[in-house]
């Protein structure tokens, strides 16, 4: 007969191995995967937005002019607080951004360094396009604009601060469209829809940030602005070549014919976040702040 004390110490391996058998199993005995192997809560978006590249596209389908059947999409309007977005510089201490970025500002700036803020001056607001211009003592490497016709499904490569943080997206070109800016205007702004492929790093959520950086093609010229997304649909929205070259003469600035940015090679799906970290690095694509109170 067991004493009490070898009985309690045999219950206690008993329950140790069974511990070990039942230990990857639910309730039902079926096997319960270890939490390194759990499936994500909902899909990488690189892998359900690669799906979204335009289909059965041809190598060189010029990209259709405006049209009235351009689809159409309605903003909501919201108050305006404290924000932050992106700029890119034009020129010597000239940059453009999107309007919707420092509009009704008290007051704003760009990131010039750790913990220093250039302030911006003598914004220029385009009231027809999502797009301005404004000043900075700050100067930074300037980027050239593309002066070629744009073809349905070439890359774009977007440069900023999704979420305030510094981001790279590639995106695929899907035709024209336009945004009701849902102010006190009847004009609806004509912009470019892409496809998002990819996003490094991958971050979860919003490209809300983003908005005022650089669209760019292969050659690293610009070719448009992030102004808007659709988040659910994998969508992004740019500025169209149209509203660039009207922000341009409306701001007095003529396209930069030579460029402090020199690319080596062109850019590609595979390294355009390199690039985005090196045009970060010399403040050619910098981080705006808003203050509204």
């Amino acid at each position: 007969m067991l004493r009490p004390d070898r009985l309690g110490l045999v219950g206690f391996f008993l329950i140790f191995i069974l511990s070990f058998v039942f230990q990857d199993t639910d309730g039902s005995g079926r096997h319960k995967p270890s939490p390194e192997n759990w499936e994500p809560r909902r899909p990488a978006i690189s892998g359900t937005l690669e799906q979204r590249r335009p289909k059965n596209i041809g190598p060189k389908q010029a990209l259709p002019e405006i049209s009235s059947r351009d689809p159409t999409l309605n903003l909501m309007p919201s108050a305006k607080g404290n924000s932050t977005g992106t700029a890119f510089s034009i020129g010597k201490g000239i940059w453009m951004t999107a309007r919707h970025v420092i509009e009704g500002c008290r007051k704003f700036g760009i990131k010039s360094g750790q913990k220093k803020i250039s302030p911006g001056d003598k914004p220029i607001i385009n009231p027809f396009h999502d797009l301005a211009i404004f000043s900075s003592r700050i100067a930074a490497p300037n980027f050239l604009f593309d002066n070629e016709n744009l073809n349905l499904g070439q890359d774009g490569f977007h440069f900023g601060y999704p979420q305030g943080k510094p981001a790279a997206v590639h995106s695929s070109l899907l035709g024209r469209a336009n945004i009701n800016p849902g102010r006190r205007t009847r004009h609806k702004e004509p912009v470019l829809a892409w496809a998002e492929v990819r996003r490094v790093p991958n971050l979860p959520g919003s490209l809300g940030g983003i908005s005022g950086g650089p669209v760019v093609n292969e050659d690293g010229e610009i070719i448009g602005v992030s102004v808007v997304e659709s988040r659910r649909r994998g969508r992004i929205f740019t500025a169209a070549p149209l509203g660039l070259d009207e922000m341009l003469q409306r701001g007095a600035v003529p396209k930069p014919l030579d460029s402090g940015i020199k690319f080596k090679n062109s850019i590609n799906g595979n390294q355009f976040f390199k690039y985005g970290e090196a045009l970060r690095t010399q403040l050619s694509v910098s981080k705006v702040y808003c203050w509204v109170q």
